[in-house]
């Protein structure tokens, strides 16, 4: 694959303050001081490192798994490719559209039907109009709640709300999929079918997965990262090989 990197990760930091007040007035401090974005910045009282000189790309076809102990830094990491968090240092390049998966469905409003927060959220995706008139109804298949479109959204169970969230994501024409333990939630005839897709288009797309089931790597990913206190400590391409040591 020779193709431009979907998203390239170049010598990236994040850090946090612990203490709210400091966190402010260090906010401030940043917007107002010219710092060179290239610059390592040093860490100032109740400050720690979430991410350290990350350093990555993906390319379409690839299928990229993040492993790593909770607090490792993986979540910090693909808010701050999302764009939720500035990085304190380093670059991200993205070519294309990202689009999200995560166990808690976000952006949804209770009020809303489920076509009227299919198009909030394909718009928050970048979506145009007429890409969004074309899926609505695709996506409110492939979720199997058509019956229940125009609903509002607070009456949908858990299932339905999940699988809503997997379907605009997976539909919305992503050129980089983040899935961030999208797949643990939902039943098992959708989680059945929501791997089969993700195999079907995988050769497509970009996608970046992070996930405590060591199946699901198995069956789509093609290299593994291992993260360890906000810092890369492993790369592989032999997954099966990867999730023994890597585990270990």
């Amino acid at each position: 694959m020779n193709e431009q990197p979907i998203i390239e990760v170049k010598g990236v930091y994040k850090k946090f303050c612990t203490n709210l007040r400091l966190n402010m007035l260090y906010g401030l401090y940043d917007i107002f001081k010219l710092r060179e974005s290239q610059d390592i910045p040093q860490l100032r009282r109740n400050e720690f490192w979430a991410l350290q000189d990350i350093n990555m790309q993906i390319k379409r076809g690839e299928v990229v798994g993040i492993l790593g102990m909770n607090g490792a830094g993986k979540t910090t990491l693909i808010r701050t490719i999302m764009g939720a968090f500035p990085a304190s240092a380093g670059e991200i390049s993205v070519n294309g559209r990202i689009t999200t998966v995560f166990e808690r469905t976000r952006a949804f409003q209770k009020f809303y039907s489920g076509t009227e927060n299919i198009r909030v959220k394909c718009g928050l995706f970048g979506m145009s109009a007429e890409e969004i008139d074309d899926k609505v109804d695709k996506i409110l298949a492939f979720a199997e709640v058509e019956r229940f479109a125009d609903a509002p959204f607070g009456s949908y169970s858990a299932g339905m709300r999940a699988r809503i969230n997997f379907g605009i994501s997976v539909l919305a024409n992503p050129d980089l999929l983040i899935i961030d333990e999208g797949l643990a939630v939902s039943d098992v005839h959708f989680r059945k079918k929501s791997m089969n897709y993700l195999k079907e288009i995988k050769s497509n797309i970009g996608t970046l997965l992070i996930s405590h089931n060591m199946e699901q790597f198995e069956q789509l990913a093609t290299r593994l990262i291992l993260m360890e206190k906000g810092k890369i400590i492993g790369e592989t391409d032999d997954i099966a090989y990867g999730i023994k040591k890597m585990t270990s």
